[in-house]
């Protein structure tokens, strides 16, 4: 009961924006059905059995990540044993295919109930996206045979909400935002002839993107890039869900990397910036399989670069556009990811990669050094560092207040 109320408290998920509804009431509510012979006792618990067991499993192996991130000596046995259930029960779904609707739905929130847990598994970046290209393959899936929802709570899948983070948008340091640009420029130079993946330059290209946005313009902004907000109390912006298929341009061979720390005109632009970071997760969630395991083959050099960019900038920007729910979210199992990417490229005997990590090594000392201090350092505090000491990351130092 401690991991399920742990659940509903604090760990669900918080994405998209306005499905919270859906998490901690319709998802438990999916987990049970009422016996047939309960009759008048229907709200009796003993009344109650257990009719998609893997889902409540996935709920409580979520819970119990969440929990053991923040603590000094985790204890994960049972979360671990949850998740090996709940997986064993997807699984066991996917060889039932095709699946009925209510099926294919209980499969997609299990899945994502999965993909947020390993955030907050040491080891958990790979099965991050393996997770997250399930929940791209159910919600296709969902789409296509126009499937309803069994949840009170009807949410579409084509489009996604996000909060009004974007209006009151702060200013990020700039000397932060030019470094990471410079630190992308060197690699670049390394990123010539026919042996680069396109995957690696499309990954490089919209990281590039996503920072030189936010870079100052003296010039005006020529349009209102936000889009009109849902017709919600919550003011809600519409969003294309980013791990579903959609096309976009490949910035990197169009990159003028000589002028890479010159603002576009009109800049920040935080809403298109954004945009950028999410094609990222639909290149994860929708490229071939193949395309992903290189990035994460740890004796890809190259590969292990790009994902320690992938990581520091997340780290750097995730925070300005995360929904409140987000920000109470531990980061020290995400820093771990960080730190075995860039020791698989200190682990080079050539050497001859370790000095396009400077920048992503000063994230991550500095990241290290906050969750040193503070075991449950948080998303919310990330932002706040970035707001009142980005000196912190310039530097790879803990924040000073």
């Amino acid at each position: 009961m401690q991991l399920f109320h742990h659940y509903l408290v604090s760990a669900h998920p918080w994405i998209p924006h306005d499905w919270e509804e859906l998490w901690v009431k319709d998802v438990p509510a999916a987990c049970h059905k009422v016996s047939a012979a309960s009759g008048s006792c229907a709200r009796d618990l003993t009344s109650l059995t257990t009719q998609y067991p893997y889902l409540m499993d996935a709920m409580l192996a979520l819970a119990g990540s969440h929990l053991a991130v923040q603590v000094e000596n985790p204890q994960t046995a049972l979360a671990v044993q949850h998740r090996q259930k709940a997986i064993v029960g997807l699984e066991d779904a996917f060889a039932n295919w095709p699946p009925t609707a209510e099926e294919s739905y209980i499969m997609l929130a299990t899945s994502y109930l999965l993909c947020f847990q390993s955030s907050y598994i040491s080891d958990g970046f790979l099965e991050h996206f393996l997770s997250l290209r399930g929940c791209s393959f159910l919600s296709q899936l969902i789409i296509d045979e126009g499937f309803s929802s069994p949840f009170s709570t009807q949410k579409g899948l084509s489009m996604i909400a996000m909060d009004t983070a974007f209006t009151k948008f702060p200013e990020v340091d700039q000397e932060l935002l030019q470094q990471a640009l410079l630190s992308l420029k060197a690699l670049s130079s390394a990123m010539t002839g026919t042996g680069v993946h396109p995957i690696e330059k499309a990954i490089v290209g919209q990281l590039a993107e996503t920072l030189r946005l936010l870079l100052h313009s003296d010039l005006e902004k020529e349009t209102d890039e936000l889009p009109k907000p849902r017709d919600s109390m919550l003011d809600l912006f519409p969003f294309a869900n980013p791990i579903l298929p959609q096309g976009f341009g490949l910035a990197f061979d169009s990159i003028d990397w000589g002028n890479i720390t010159d603002p576009t005109p009109g800049a920040p632009y935080p809403l298109r910036s954004f945009a950028a970071m999410m094609v990222i997760l639909t290149i994860f969630s929708t490229w071939p399989h193949e395309a992903l395991m290189r990035m994460f083959d740890r004796t890809n050099q190259l590969g292990n670069v790009i994902m320690a960019h992938f990581c520091a900038v997340r780290f750097v920007l995730s925070s300005l556009a995360a929904p409140k729910m987000a920000l109470k979210t531990p980061t020290r199992a995400t820093v771990q990811w960080n730190a075995l990417i860039i020791s698989a490229v200190d682990d080079d005997k050539s050497g001859e990669w370790t000095k396009y990590v400077e920048w992503p090594r000063k994230i991550l000392r500095c990241m290290e050094a906050c969750c040193e201090r503070h075991k449950g350092f948080t998303m919310e505090d990330v932002r706040s560092m970035l707001l009142h000491d980005p000196g912190a990351f310039k530097e790879g130092r803990a924040r000073r207040y």
